[in-house]
């Protein structure tokens, strides 16, 4: 098995196209970390909680004014008590290190990771049958399930790579951009949109990504089956890409309907992103918790695991 491993890794790293991923991974890491620097306000020299005691002064003579609305007077005190909250709380509303940078932007970089992944994924088996490949690799001593199971693990490796390149490249250059800060600082939830919310940053990092994981395995083992199903590889490319970028409009389809069909929350798409049940800024409907949704993905994994090796050991390679 880890000769079959090793051969498939080879190949892998045999394209030009491997190498194309890791590079725009970290120029993405490096553009996103210039956008940061460029949208942050320059706080050098500054005492932030003084700077906060100064805005809740002047927002407090803002209520003395004689034409103000109800309207603004509300959001004014809004922000007065959040203010008050992130003094009482010792959070710096404005601070920036590099684990601060990894959760604002490392967690959507995933994307790309996973854009990556699945066009490896989905040219695994179906290269083979394109290259006329196939009867080379099948004659030789191993069964076809471990011949499949050698491909499945190393998309899995691969994955691991590009996910690991990601996370040192956003690592270093947040430090070189933004310093060294600490995996224990409070931060505002950075989809808070203004409301009391904190977090510790690196905690926060960690569970976006934890929960980002079961929703990228699924997508994954589903380009690997269509992979196995179509003897194209353009084919098989192009329809798991188009899965990956149509879910999250399936996703507001399906949920749009639930409340009248509930049978579609057993419906793969609505729970495919489970970053939601952290802080809430991802729809989820009604009812919905993480073990169901959790235990909704393992089914379909499961199921798109077996067809994936049940179609291989089936199918005819003589043409």
């Amino acid at each position: 098995m880890m000769s079959l491993v090793k051969n498939e890794w080879m190949k892998i790293f045999s394209k030009v196209s491997t190498y194309i991923f890791i590079a725009f991974l970290l120029l993405a890491a490096l553009g996103t970390a210039v956008i940061d620097l460029k949208l942050s306000p320059d706080e050098s020299g500054k005492d932030w909680k003084q700077e906060l005691k100064a805005d809740i002064q002047e927002q407090k003579k803002a209520l003395e004014a004689k034409d103000i609305s109800d309207e603004e007077k509300a959001m004014i005190m809004e922000e007065i008590d959040l203010n008050k909250q992130l003094l009482a709380d010792d959070i710096n509303p404005d601070l920036n290190t590099n684990w601060t940078y990894m959760a604002e932007w490392t967690t959507s970089l995933t994307s790309f990771v996973t854009l990556f992944v699945v066009i490896v994924c989905s040219s695994l088996v179906s290269s083979e049958f394109s290259d006329g490949t196939i009867k080379q690799l099948l004659i030789r001593p191993y069964k076809r399930w471990k011949i499949l199971l050698s491909k499945y693990i190393t998309s899995l490796l691969f994955a691991a790579l590009l996910l690991a390149s990601l996370f040192i490249f956003s690592y270093l250059i947040g430090i070189i951009f933004f310093g060294n800060g600490s995996y224990s600082d409070k931060i505002m939830d950075p989809a808070s949109f203004g409301e009391f919310s904190p977090v510790v940053v690196g905690e926060y990092f960690v569970d976006m990504i934890v929960y980002w994981i079961p929703g990228f395995l699924v997508i994954t083992t589903i380009a690997f089956m269509l992979s196995t199903l179509f003897k194209n590889q353009a084919l098989a490319v192009g329809i798991s890409i188009f899965i990956l970028f149509a879910s999250s409009t399936l996703n507001m389809v399906i949920q749009s309907f639930i409340g009248k069909y509930e049978w579609l929350k057993f419906v793969l798409f609505p729970h495919l992103d489970l970053r939601g049940y952290i802080s809430g800024t991802i729809e989820m409907f009604d009812g919905a918790t993480l073990g169901f949704s959790m235990g909704v993905l393992g089914i379909y994994y499961l199921i798109f695991l077996a067809l994936t090796f049940f179609f291989f050991q089936k199918k005819d390679i003589t043409n």
